[in-house]
């Protein structure tokens, strides 16, 4: 594990299980954004092309000639919506699911262009959590979901903070959940 991640141990935690998802798991889970951000990007580049873009050709004189101009947060949020799944890969690489002999997080380390920051944990309570289920995956890999909310609402996909996804030994994590909570439910 990362030297980020061990520093926010405390010290005498010690670590039972980690894992790491494969990043085209989340990639997969941003797919249906292309079809947005493409239809905002063709409608911006539309907008563009009707006002007649910015020069000597434009339909407008004056201050309007700036009306073209009003097509570039469309383009731009199509770009976004076009580049999540690229992100949410990203985003995998820095992401690691650990059960330790007092909890379980998950952490992301930040990006490049935030510096030194701590890593981000999504530390899951006793209230929030549901017995684990595993489901499995083409390929061998597998999800385990954990809070009660992903398991009550089966017709959705569950946020990528429900749980470990895209991890090959998910029923190890679980052995280890199952352990760290009838540990904590003794005490």
């Amino acid at each position: 594990m990362p030297p980020e991640i061990i520093a926010c141990l405390a010290p005498d935690e010690k670590v039972v299980w980690s894992g790491q998802p494969r990043p085209y798991v989340f990639i997969l889970r941003g797919l249906p954004n292309l079809a947005y951000g493409v239809t905002w990007g063709v409608l911006g580049a539309f907008w563009y092309h009707a006002a007649g873009g910015i020069g000597k050709y434009s339909a407008f004189t004056g201050w309007w000639k700036l009306t073209p101009l009003f097509s570039v947060p469309f383009i731009a949020v199509g770009l976004s919506f076009f580049f999540y799944p690229i992100r949410l890969g990203a985003l995998a690489r820095r992401t690691w699911y650990v059960v330790t002999d007092r909890r379980f997080f998950i952490a992301q380390i930040g990006c490049l262009l935030r510096g030194n920051d701590p890593p981000r944990l999504r530390v899951f309570s006793t209230e929030e959590i549901a017995p684990p289920v595993v489901q499995k995956r083409s390929g061998g890999l597998e999800d385990v979901i954990l809070t009660k909310r992903a398991l009550a609402n089966p017709h959705l996909v569950p946020r990528l903070d429900a749980g470990f996804f895209g991890i090959e030994k998910g029923e190890e994590a679980v052995r280890a959940i199952q352990a760290l909570a009838k540990r904590l439910s003794e005490k």
